[in-house]
């Protein structure tokens, strides 16, 4: 069984070569999910290679996150130059046919970015001569075990360290309501902030801390444990590993340590006993949120305090916050201070889901004022709103930053927010045939005759899958079924599936286009959850017969455009986009009783740091986070390709109110019209115009 050790500087190289690690994972500046650490240097990471092979340990390289065409020649361009790894960690489908071709001797071990939660998906990555799968943390301990009893490459599964509120790679939180994305490593971990329901506030969307040391045996059979870590302390990685080579019960709480307090409700207590308990959610009532530290006593935590001098503190969760206002630029900045209070990195997260890290030098040094900072920028250009600094105090002295870094930094932002001055705009830009994505029979039934709109039908489950036939009996091959993503327990969904053939379908994952490879469709679709982000991906789906796709909503329309070219595609136009797909269950936070009975019910949460209101979704098997307010995007700002078609996202609307909005698209200059109504009035777009370019 193999120990995999996180590492981002030098000393956690030095810990895993002290600690007898048997191999050892981490990334360089870019191209990886973790690009909040500060990552080696080219320098470095062929220095790395040879110290770790020195000592018999091996080194992975994360290439870990969704690539653009360019990027792809300079990961490829790069390795070709340097030393090569012991095995390539990735995500995206164009890379990973790319590096496999030109490094075959090389492993391929697929990320939990990928999403790999069942056995299909293993059969998946095989065809992709993928050599292990690093296996989805949501996963309870019987669907591991079943897993692994079922295939014959490698596994490897986490079992300490931080987790994600959101199945990885499904996470939009940052994207899709502006700030740093997921997919390209620069989270800004929009679950951690403050929340409120009913006006009591906590930190309730954070999940704590996975500590699996004491079920090492029980997770017999996988070939590696991975330790996540790459921000962390390099002494706190020590002595993690020294209690795993010793076999020692950890019962230390390490890291944030206040969160969601699960009950066992039938459904999660299974993954519960892969994590630390679940702690009741703290109560922040009459704290004032503009300054939260974690103030720790006996591995507790005990108090909120914004003593900045008291040694015990661990965490600020910010330093300098403003009202987040939605359709400005929103600006957030991440930085790294020194025991000296010297900027040590600054990372960077803009408003596209993308950003930058700078780092710093101790000399040349100049005071950094955050309050004179931010007001030169945003008086620059009045469009930017920096809402949230964030840092990790020592002392409540004045911070210095490197006056070349400070320049740098400040340069590049005024460089990424200029305002787009696109003259590109039609009053009478009209659409002659939408797409109407919908879970509800209510309003399949009311539009499926209108010859304005196509119907795609969200599936949703499982269990839905598996009551298909009456659907299909009742509407043929007059709608697109849209597929469940997820299926836990690796159920064989072939004789559901069967029912679908000769029909439209919308593929929602990589796997099920290959569980499908031997069944015949009128026509083959993908949504926006199956990443083409280039197009080496591109060339793989169409291919696998894949006739339309879905653009990323993460991107913006010109960006797709480079991508699709003549390609059949939908954009999305209006509705409401899930933020995050969960595991979690909120029943203790909303009082429910029954998973199934109160499905139903209206969950409401407020995010207090950026004043946005959230509504929480219940299927039997996850939940799903949606923003109150809607997309609506403005097509009529971008030169359209004659081969872009629209979707609408049907969330809780009424068929009354359907009827008016299909009414307002029908018609041009749609935007202006829908605006007009209360539900559209405050709603926000994707990023059609300044998405990742």
């Amino acid at each position: 069984m193999e120990i995999l050790s996180p590492a981002s500087n030098l000393e956690h190289i030095k810990v895993a070569i002290d600690e007898k690690a048997n191999a050892v994972y981490g990334g360089l500046k870019k191209w990886n999910a973790r690009n909040k650490a500060i990552n080696f240097t080219t320098d470095e990471y062929n220095y790395l290679i040879d110290e770790l092979h020195k000592n018999g340990i091996k080194f992975y390289l994360t290439l870990n996150v969704l690539m653009l065409d360019e990027e792809i020649s300079e990961v490829i361009n790069f390795l070709k130059n340097n030393k090569l790894p012991d095995a390539f960690i990735v995500t995206d489908i164009g890379l990973i046919n790319e590096l496999y071709k030109d490094f075959p001797q090389v492993p391929l071990h697929f990320s939990t970015q990928f999403g790999i939660h069942n056995l299909d998906d293993i059969e998946f990555i095989k065809t992709l001569n993928g050599k292990r799968a690093i296996l989805s943390r949501e996963l309870t301990l019987e669907e591991l075990d079943k897993m692994k009893k079922n295939t014959d490459i490698e596994t490897e599964c986490f079992i300490w360290g931080s987790q994600c509120l959101s199945f990885s790679g499904l996470c939009f939180f940052g994207t899709l309501i502006n700030g740093g994305g997921g997919n390209r490593g620069k989270c800004i971990i929009t679950c951690r902030d403050i929340y409120s329901i009913n006006n009591k506030k906590g930190n309730y969307l954070y999940v704590p801390d996975m500590d699996c040391i004491n079920l090492i045996s029980k997770l017999d059979g996988i070939d590696c444990l991975k330790l996540e870590g790459r921000r962390r302390n390099p002494k706190e990685i020590k002595q993690i590993l020294n209690q795993i080579n010793n076999g020692i019960r950890s019962k230390q709480n390490n890291g944030y340590l206040f969160g969601v307090n699960i009950k066992n409700n039938g459904l999660y207590e299974d993954i519960n006993s892969r994590t630390k308990p679940f702690m009741k959610a703290m109560d922040l009532e009459n704290i004032n949120n503009d300054d939260i530290c974690v103030l720790y006593k006996d591995d507790k935590p005990i108090e909120f305090s914004t003593d900045y001098t008291n040694e015990n503190v661990m965490y600020i969760f910010t330093e300098l916050k403003k009202p987040y206002i939605i359709n400005k630029k929103n600006l957030c900045i991440d930085l790294q201070i020194s025991d000296k209070n010297v900027v040590q990195e600054i990372l960077y997260m803009n408003y596209k889901g993308d950003g930058n890290t700078f780092y710093g030098e101790e000399k040349s040094l100049v005071e950094f004022d955050l309050n004179k900072f931010i007001y030169n920028i945003e008086k620059i250009n009045p469009s930017i709103n920096i809402y949230k600094i964030k840092y990790k105090r020592h002392n409540p002295q004045k911070i210095f930053i490197n006056k070349n870094t400070y320049n740098e930094l400040f340069n590049y932002i005024i460089n990424d927010c200029k305002t787009n001055n696109n003259d590109i705009s039609s009053s009478n830009m009209s659409i002659s045939r939408m797409y109407l994505e919908t879970k509800k029979e209510n309003v399949v039934e009311e539009f499926i005759d209108d010859p304005f709109i196509k119907i795609i039908y969200d599936i949703e489950t499982v269990k839905k899958l598996k009551e298909i036939k009456k659907i299909v009996d009742k509407y043929s091959d007059r709608i697109i079924y849209k597929l469940p993503l997820f299926n836990w327990k690796s159920e064989k969904l072939g004789e559901y599936l069967k029912f679908l053939e000769n029909k439209e379908i919308m593929f929602t994952r990589f796997s099920q286009i290959y569980l499908c490879k031997n069944m015949r469709f009128k026509k083959k679709l993908i949504d926006y959850t199956v990443y083409v982000w280039n197009k080496k991906s591109l060339k793989y789906l169409i291919d696998n017969g894949i006739e339309e796709f879905t653009l990323s909503p993460e991107l913006s329309y010109e960006r797709n455009k480079l991508i699709f070219n003549d390609t059949s595609n939908q954009a999305i136009i209006a509705g409401r986009l899930p933020l995050v797909y969960t595991r979690n269950c909120f029943g203790h936070l909303f009082g429910c009783k029954n998973c199934i009975n109160n499905q139903s019910k209206l969950k409401e949460i407020k995010n207090e740091d950026k004043n946005l209101d959230f509504e929480i979704y219940c299927n039997d098997d996850y939940r799903y986070i949606l923003n109150k307010e809607p997309i609506l995007n403005d097509y009529s700002k971008v030169k359209l390709a004659s081969t872009t078609k629209f979707r609408y996202v049907v969330s809780n609307e009424t068929i009354n109110d359907l009827n008016i909005y299909i009414e307002c698209f029908k018609q041009k200059n749609y935007y202006s019209r829908l605006k007009n109504y209360s539900y559209w009035k405050n709603s926000y777009e994707c990023n059609i115009l300044e998405g990742k370019e």
